[in-house]
């Protein structure tokens, strides 16, 4: 019997959801969403996907530990839009290696013109790398990248669940608890 054909790329609509000023839109790229955030219409966060960055033959610093089995950002399978207590959201599922992941994008009660981001990622062996990875232009490579991660794990007792929530508003991007960056704004060109 012939091996199964390998699946093919299907093109896939855009799907976003817009809070205010500010719009993340997931696109379909190979076997993945990727997403970028906008304001006012402008390109403002890109995530950053797999295990690698773009490059001209350029060696960047990214951080250490990515690989395909801990990608640079949450693999995203699937996108369904839905409702959650009323207004629009976004809930996102994938995996990569034995790592599932799940994320939330709702509007931030907190912040006007804001998206909160909050994922999940279930593990059986502990992370080399777990986060969210942006690039803030689209320069090949990128000139500046912004890296939101979980708290770091104090134990690790398999399987576990791990944590982290940032918000994306028209002031920039800041990591909410259990996460550990700091604020961190939008460059003046962004």
């Amino acid at each position: 019997m012939p091996d199964s054909p390998l699946r093919q790329n299907k093109s896939r609509v855009p799907i976003h959801l817009e809070v205010g000023r500010i719009r993340v839109e997931f696109l379909w790229s190979n076997d993945r969403w990727r997403h970028l955030f906008r304001i006012d219409g402008k390109d403002c966060l890109r995530s950053v996907e797999g295990d690698r960055i773009p490059t001209d033959n350029v060696i960047l610093p990214i951080p250490t530990g990515i690989s395909e089995r801990w990608p640079a950002s949450p693999v995203i399978t699937e996108v369904t839009p839905t409702e959650a207590i009323g207004h629009r959201a976004l809930v996102a599922v994938g995996l990569a290696g034995r790592s599932h992941f799940s994320a939330s994008l709702t509007a931030a009660k907190a912040k006007k013109d804001a998206i909160l981001v909050e994922v999940a990622c279930r593990i059986f062996e502990a992370p080399k790398w777990l986060g969210s990875t942006y690039s803030c232009d689209e320069k090949a490579p990128p000139d500046d990248l912004i890296t939101i991660k979980p708290e770091p794990l104090e134990a690790f007792n398999r399987p576990l669940t791990v944590l982290w929530s940032y918000c994306v508003s028209v002031g920039g991007i800041e990591a909410v608890p259990p996460a550990s960056c700091g604020r961190l704004l939008f460059p003046s060109d962004c």
